[in-house]
């Protein structure tokens, strides 16, 4: 993953899966300024990235991995898409996220002032 002008690591390396229809895919979540972005290791089937702009996602929520298991994480975006992730530590995880978009809000609001 390459950084983008004025964006700078959050977190990186989290250990995640991410549900692809029934498959799931596991791999690296990195946290930056601007947005999460997902890495598949390469002895996945599916080993395409996913990129997600701070600013596009609408909620993240907890969420229960087969119904029981406290390891889930929704996200959820502007235009309805869902991604659904398990991840060790979620509630670090998720504040890290919802803290990522408030200093990207404040960020945008001192810029445009």
């Amino acid at each position: 993953m390459e950084l983008r002008r004025n964006e700078s690591i959050r977190k990186e390396n989290i250990a995640v899966s991410l549900f692809r229809g029934i498959e799931v895919v596991s791999g690296r979540l990195t946290i930056t300024s601007d947005r999460l972005y997902f890495q598949p290791n390469s002895l996945n089937i599916q080993t395409q990235s996913l990129e997600l702009h701070l600013k596009d996602i609408a909620a993240v929520e907890k969420r229960n991995t087969l119904f029981v298991i406290p390891n889930g994480m929704k996200i959820k975006m502007h235009n309805g898409q869902e991604h659904k992730f398990v991840v060790w530590k979620r509630a670090e995880i998720i504040g890290m996220i919802q803290d990522s978009k408030m200093k990207q809000k404040m960020t945008v609001i001192i810029k445009t002032r």
